[in-house]
């Protein structure tokens, strides 16, 4: 009877332990919605966009060509992970992720540094940006 009960606490830690192994790891500083600009003079195409970072590790981008956000490019989606300073966003449909390492300024400003991109991605420089939280 010992024996059964220990067995199935360990086989009920595994299960749980598996579980909290495959939910993904989400900074709540960054939890939801942001918007941010990439420089007109900068290394790469100007871009402005909107995000929503969501609890349960997904996310939606909407790109713009104007800094008013009145002529949309595209919108993508996907997952999201953040922790210790580094973010990861895996944009669906795209084989490889895109890496920043971020720093918050306070709790409605970010600032971003591009570490890893996808091959197929709009810039393939280095660039570093700031976001900011949109609120209401």
């Amino acid at each position: 009877m010992k024996r059964n009960l220990s067995l199935a606490l360990i086989v009920l830690a595994a299960t749980l332990g598996g579980c909290a192994v495959n939910k993904p790891s989400t900074d709540p500083a960054l939890i939801g919605a942001w918007k941010g600009v990439r420089a007109e003079n900068g290394k790469c195409q100007f871009l402005s966009w909107k995000n929503n970072f969501k609890p349960d590790g997904t996310f939606t981008i909407t790109f713009f060509r104007d800094a008013q956000q009145t002529q949309a490019i595209q919108s993508e989606h996907g997952t999201w992970k953040a922790a210790n300073g580094k973010n990861e966003l895996r944009t669906a449909g795209v084989p490889l992720p895109d890496i920043y390492t971020y720093t918050l300024i306070n709790a409605d400003t970010v600032h971003y540094v591009n570490v890893a991109k996808d091959p197929s991605g709009d810039c393939q420089e280095d660039y570093e940006f700031t976001e900011r939280r949109i609120r209401g």
